[in-house]
């Protein structure tokens, strides 16, 4: 058996688990305890840690992959062109943060020379081009390539978005 992700439709990946699971379909669905503001307090919501996506275990039976595909609310299984399937030790890696006690927060995935726009802080709204990554701190830099100018400035990971 080997894990695949699978893409849900927005806010579905409760039910397509439920419907997964009915099909006796193996699913990892890993959640975070998220706050949450309501009118007079705040509280802790179970949130999916990877948003409108659910890990599958599929074997090479072909009548499995169909249940799968036939599952209401499931867009596709993720890969290049055909399904591609997720590395165990990954799965496991994610479990392992899951059970821990640490506090967990998804981040976009971004590469040095990926375009990326300032969402929060003072320079919330610049758009420009990652080009450095330290531990936690990435460095931004907008270039006006007209003018041949460029500047920089340092920011921290939930500043920035992918563009």
């Amino acid at each position: 058996m080997a894990w695949y992700a699978a893409y849900t439709r927005c806010n579905h990946e409760k039910v397509v688990k439920k419907l997964l699971n009915d099909k006796d379909i193996l699913t990892f669905l890993p959640h975070i305890l998220v706050p949450s503001r309501r009118k007079d307090r705040k509280i802790l919501i179970k949130r999916p840690l990877f948003p409108n996506y659910i890990f599958v275990g599929l074997d090479e039976i072909h009548e499995t992959w169909m249940k799968v595909f036939r599952t209401p609310g499931l867009v596709r299984i993720c890969g290049n062109g055909r399904p591609m399937a997720i590395p165990d030790e990954d799965i496991e890696s994610i479990k392992i943060f899951i059970n821990s006690d640490r506090n967990l927060y998804p981040l976009s995935y971004l590469k040095i020379g990926s375009r990326v726009q300032v969402i929060s802080g003072p320079l919330t709204g610049a758009i420009g081009t990652l080009v450095k990554e330290d531990h936690k701190k990435r460095r931004l830099v907008v270039s006006i390539e007209l003018m041949g100018q460029s500047v920089a400035a340092t920011l921290y990971d939930d500043e920035i978005k992918p563009h």
